[in-house]
């Protein structure tokens, strides 16, 4: 049978020069002198992000796809040679204050991300070539605050649930 899941919706605060890996999909980057924005991602729970230095990137996949940065899964970096080229699409994004999301950039197959924040967002999203991206407006404006998660370090944390041993998590932004 089929197990579903509710997708918890991440947020990280990304400056110019810092990057996410939406796994070995997708990057999204913040270009220019553009300030930091809160970007939630709306993926699979089983999609692993991955805050970065934009320099530090291509060498990051290289090293940790099919490990530490899935999909896709081992033996990675075949797959990634089977996913091909990607190409980048630059979008400027005019924020309307941190109570509410500007925009979404969707990305087709993978899910959304909700951009939020006060001024202008210079953002390149890299996706493999075909793949379609498009910005709409926020389908869930408010979301930021009630999916909030913390980003400790390298590692996202997301909001709910429990552990592999079943006990309740523990840190910034748990309930």
């Amino acid at each position: 049978f089929l197990i579903i899941r509710e997708v918890e919706p991440i947020t990280l605060r990304i400056a110019s020069g810092k990057c996410v890996q939406v796994g070995g999909l997708a990057r999204i980057e913040v270009i220019g002198d553009s300030k930091p924005f809160l970007f939630t991602f709306f993926v699979s729970n089983d999609i692993k992000l991955h805050p970065t230095d934009t320099s530090r990137a291509d060498e990051l996949i290289a090293k940790h796809v099919g490990g530490l940065i899935t999909p896709p899964l081992a033996p990675g970096p075949e797959r990634m040679e089977q996913i091909g080229e990607f190409e980048s699409h630059d979008i400027e994004i005019d924020g309307t204050g941190w109570k509410e999301a500007a925009a979404d950039i969707t990305l087709r197959g993978l899910g959304w991300v909700a951009v939020t924040g006060a001024g202008v967002a210079k953002v390149r999203v890299s996706v493999p070539k075909g793949i379609g991206i498009s910005v709409r407006p926020p389908l869930m404006p408010f979301d930021i605050w009630e999916a909030a998660a913390s980003h400790t370090g390298g590692k996202a944390v997301r909001k709910g649930g429990k552990t592999k041993s079943g006990k309740r998590r523990k840190g910034v932004g748990r309930r």
